[in-house]
């Protein structure tokens, strides 16, 4: 009878175990996605969103808008201290693409008053298609005043 029970005892034991451990593995994930959230905004990490509320966002080694995506970090950029615009993979924003980064003009990038995206060869990041459109592309022209498609919130 005290073999029963204690079997009973400690098989009772060990499922409140196991299901202590599911509950840690979700709460381990969710802090570490927390985690992550709080680095980004540290850092600066932020989205650039065009007046009709797509984001830029990365497509292989090019750039494109997509809907916004709260939770894509291929959304989320740094203007880092050197003033190159990094993607969250370490590559950094090279007119239209993405590459190594390094200290060409080509990579150092302001946000101005305009609420442009200039780099130090006077280009600007603008949207290809007219109005924006899911998935189109994003390139460099000469920065202009009122280009509409050259506007990042």
């Amino acid at each position: 009878m005290k073999q029963v029970f204690l079997l009973t005892a400690a098989a009772a034991v060990l499922a409140s175990a196991a299901q202590a451990v599911e509950f840690n593995k979700d709460a381990m994930k969710s802090m570490q996605e927390e985690g992550l959230k709080i680095v980004e905004e540290t850092q600066g990490a932020r989205n650039y969103k065009t007046a009709n509320g797509f984001c830029l966002d990365m497509a292989g080694n090019g750039l494109v808008v997509r809907k916004c995506n709260a939770g894509s970090r291929t959304q989320k950029w740094i203007l880092d201290s050197q003033t190159r615009l990094v993607a969250h993979d370490g590559r950094c924003v090279t007119g239209p693409q993405l590459s190594q980064c390094g200290s060409g003009k080509a990579q150092k990038w302001q946000y101005d008053k305009q609420q442009r995206l200039a780099n130090q060869n006077n280009a600007c990041l603008q949207v290809q298609a007219s109005p924006p459109s899911e998935g189109a592309k994003v390139g460099v022209a000469a920065c202009k005043d009122k280009v509409a498609a050259q506007v990042w919130k």
